[in-house]
Formats: structure tokens, C-alpha cells, sequence
């Protein structure tokens, strides 16, 4: 059952090791500015991102739904971004529309006054699978729930390549795309693996107004596909699980690669608040967090704003330790870069991932 599966990502997410092998926020490195001219008190991290005011360049990247385990999270959550004025998505709310009665769990976000919600729905849901793809009201459904301002289409294909109940097609998504953002404020979204700089193009001939990168280097999807298939002892999906535990494009090579004209959010194994200052210093408009936040969702709202307080803290250092009074100025922050990303940056373009 749907509920059933989304519990049990919440719980392999919390407590196994899904994260891939690498981080390639490590192969950045800031350059220290040790007369950085800056009043640290005065550092402003504002950011105005889609028409929406942020206090912190930073949104609470989708994650769940579908539970009342997920309805807990998702208000914790909530009630943090409250506090600090950031944007904040829900999961998938395919559960949403096939049962009414879980609309809750993710409409629970509305007892807060959220800068920015996203509503959330699959690109395999956009054309026929097994099932018929959603229909407009469905869609006008849950991007209504939670009042939404903008929805993500999320791009999952390697997640539905090793799941047991995945969807096999993707014919057809880049035309319902286009008119899925002609209606609506989209907003595309890769779950771990990243998007090339054809994708970005592509994204954006389709109308989508930006791009969250969603990148290799934190949760791998194929590895939480792994546990839900040693559970039930499937070895073929193990064996696949396994092989693309690791597969996808390195987060902050994605940003630099959907740098096209359209507002990018920088996701994908994002820890920190110096984290958080590398992907906005790579081209970012904001930064995505997700997973690093889940385990404190699960315990209180209190501690996803200390979670949330430190990365706060720990950007506004990284500002001030490359003298960058406002994140316009981080835009411009010297940095190095080693490898493996090196060579990544190098694909379309030179070592700090200029483009060409």
C-alpha cells in the first residue's frame, strides 16, 4: 500500500546508510579572506527567490507525506520554516490524490504561514503507466490543498527503474511538462541524480520557472530501493540497487550545468551552513535540504530550528570569512576545486565551472 511504502522510505532514510559514497561539497574549498571588511551583525541573507521573500536563502526540499508518521514531519517542519521565513515542499502527493482521507498529512502545512509551498507530483504521473496519468483537476487538487505557490515535478526515473512497483515510461513527459507549466508555476526537481546542462535546456524551452538540481552526493534512492528489496529477499532488484547506488551527476556540477537563465536551487547533499554558502557561491539562488532535517522532524520542531539555527549560523561565518556582506557578493567568492568534481566542472567548461 502507498502509506505503507512511504513509512518505510522515511524509516530506511533514517536509519540505514543511503547516501552515496562521495560528497562533492568536500572537493570545494572557499578561499579565506582574513581582512574581510565586513560587520558580521550586518550580514544579510534575505533572499527573494520566485516572487517569494525568504529570510534565509533556503528551502526545506520536499520529502513525505502519505502517513500519519509523514503528517508529524511535515508539521515539525512546518513550524520551523515559520520561524525562520523559509520556503518548504511536501512529498509526493500522488497519496494525496488516490485518497483523499491522507489529504491531511500533507495539508497539515496550512496551520503556518509559509513563505513559499511547493506541491509535488512525479513526471512519471504526467502520461499513461499502468495507470491512467493524472488528470488537470487532479493536479489543480493538490496544488490547492496546501495553497500552494509553485509545483515540483519530480524526476525519479532511476528511483522507478529499481522498485518494485515502478513506472517503466517516459515517453511523453517533456510535452506534458510544457503544458503542465503553462498552467502552473513549475518548478522541476531531480531526487538524487542530478541534471546535465541538455536537460536544462530542455527544462526550460518547456516553461518551467526553475531548476532544483537535486544532485549525486546525499540520499541515493537506488540504495533506499536496495533495503526495501533485501527485505523481501528480491536479488535482482538488490543487484540493481547496488550497481546505481552511485549513479548520477555531482550536485554542484548540476548547478554550473543549469546555469541557462533560469533561477536555480542547489540540492543534494547539502550539510551545513558552509555547504549551503558553496552551492549559492557555485551559481545557486538557494540552497535544498532534506534528509539532513528528517531524523530532527521526527523528534520536534524545536530541534529542526536548532538544526536549522546552526546552518544559519555557519553560512553567515562563510560570508564573512570571504567578505561577502550580502549573497550577491558570495556569487563572486573565490573558490577551489578538486577532484572528482574538477573534472565534472571540466565537462562543459573549465576547472571552476565556467561554462563554455
Amino acid at each position: 500500500m502507498i502509506e505503507n511504502r512511504k513509512e518505510e522510505h522515511i524509516r530506511i532514510a533514517e536509519q540505514r546508510d543511503v547516501t552515496s559514497d562521495h560528497n562533492y561539497w568536500d572537493d570545494i574549498i572557499l578561499v579565506h579572506q582574513a581582512l574581510p571588511e565586513t560587520d558580521f551583525d550586518r550580514i544579510d541573507v534575505r533572499s527573494s527567490f520566485l516572487g517569494c521573500r525568504l529570510k534565509i536563502p533556503m528551502i526545506i526540499s520536499s520529502m513525505t507525506g502519505g502517513t500519519e508518521l509523514a503528517k508529524r514531519i511535515n508539521e515539525n517542519l512546518a513550524r520551523a520554516a515559520e520561524k525562520f521565513g523559509i520556503g518548504m515542499g511536501v512529498g509526493s502527493m500522488r497519496a494525496a490524490a488516490e485518497k483523499k482521507e491522507l489529504a491531511d498529512t500533507f495539508s497539515v502545512i496550512n496551520g503556518f504561514n509559509l513563505p513559499m509551498k511547493i506541491a509535488n507530483i512525479g513526471a512519471p504521473q504526467l502520461i499513461d503507466q499502468e495507470k491512467k496519468a493524472y488528470s488537470f483537476e487532479q493536479i489543480e487538487y493538490i496544488f490547492n490543498l496546501i495553497g500552494a505557490t509553485h509545483l515540483v515535478v519530480h524526476f525519479n526515473f532511476l528511483q522507478e527503474m529499481i522498485q518494485p512497483e515502478g513506472d517503466r515510461n517516459s515517453r511523453g513527459v517533456i510535452k506534458a511538462l510544457e503544458q503542465i507549466a503553462g498552467s502552473y508555476p513549475v518548478i522541476a526537481k531531480e531526487t538524487g541524480n542530478g541534471f546535465s546542462r541538455e536537460a536544462a535546456l530542455e527544462l526550460k524551452d518547456c516553461g518551467v520557472k526553475a531548476i532544483d538540481v537535486g544532485g549525486l552526493g546525499g540520499t541515493s534512492f537506488a540504495a533506499i530501493e536496495y533495503y526495501r528489496a533485501e527485505r523481501v529477499n528480491d536479488q535482482q532488484k538488490m543487484s540493481s540497487g547496488k550497481t546505481f547506488w552511485n549513479w548520477g551527476i555531482p550536485s554542484p556540477a548540476s548547478i554550473q550545468y543549469c546555469q541557462v537563465g533560469l533561477p536555480v536551487i542547489g540540492s543534494g547533499g547539502l550539510r551545513t551552513g558552509l555547504d549551503l554558502a558553496k552551492a549559492i557561491a557555485m551559481g545557486a539562488s538557494v540552497g535544498g535540504f532534506a534528509r539532513n532535517l528528517l531524523a530532527d522532524a521526527d523528534r520536534s520542531s524545536e530541534s529542526v530550528e536548532a538544526k536549522i539555527s546552526q546552518i544559519l549560523r555557519d553560512l553567515k561565518i562563510a560570508m564573512f570569512l570571504t567578505a561577502s556582506g550580502k549573497l550577491d557578493d558570495l556569487h563572486g567568492a573565490r573558490r577551489i576545486v578538486y577532484e572528482p568534481l574538477k573534472s565534472w566542472l571540466q565537462l562543459y567548461g573549465d576547472a571552476n565551472g565556467q561554462l563554455r
